[in-house]
């Protein structure tokens, strides 16, 4: 056991002296963390003066950092472990940058084409480019140009063709649907 180490010891069984703790700094310190200030003024051992020494202490050893150690130079090199992992790669490395994916490409070109067609369908209407029922089908019979996307296997009766600018629920989903592929082609790079 060392010097340092015993004196510790002696400080914390209470065998050492006021004079001996004021004497030495660091065991003034030790004893203040340790026992509390209100310790060091009942014992009569002054704050300032063991702060003073103990700053006056280290400001005369012999490195410019306390906290840094100091590697004797042994002309050996540090042993490295043998079994260290591999170094990691980065994945994202052999990706162009700004470049999409052939499926965020498709994604992006499906879902805005699909827009564009409600839109189209909703706000001009499919029966201006498709053939729309006779009239001797029904009265509304090429006035509603407007196709009915659950009803387009039935383009030759009334019930596929409504009015256009009227929206109903197979419009909405189906421009929902688009928009969530857009977005998921943006996300997909």
């Amino acid at each position: 056991m060392g010097e340092s180490d015993s004196r510790l010891k002696e400080l914390l069984d209470g065998k050492l002296s006021a004079e001996e703790i004021a004497d030495d700094p660091v065991l003034a310190s030790l004893a203040e963390r340790i026992y509390g200030s209100e310790f060091l003024e009942q014992v009569g051992i002054s704050r300032g003066s063991t702060k003073r020494a103990l700053a006056e202490q280290f400001t005369e050893s012999d490195g410019d950092d306390l906290l840094i150690d100091v590697i004797p130079e042994s002309g050996h090199p540090l042993p490295m472990p043998e079994d260290m992992p591999p170094v990691p790669t980065n994945v994202f490395e052999d990706e162009e940058e700004g470049g999409r994916s052939l499926l965020g490409k498709l994604q992006l070109l499906t879902g805005g084409i699909g827009l564009a067609a409600v839109a189209t369908n909703l706000f001009y209407g499919f029966g201006n480019f498709l053939t729309t029922c006779g009239a001797s089908v029904h009265s509304t019979c090429g006035e509603n140009l407007k196709l009915n996307w659950l009803e387009f296997h039935r383009m030759g009766e009334q019930i596929a063709w409504s009015p256009v600018g009227e929206i109903g629920m197979p419009d909405m989903g189906l421009a929902a649907f688009c928009l969530i592929l857009i977005a998921k082609g943006i996300r997909n790079r």
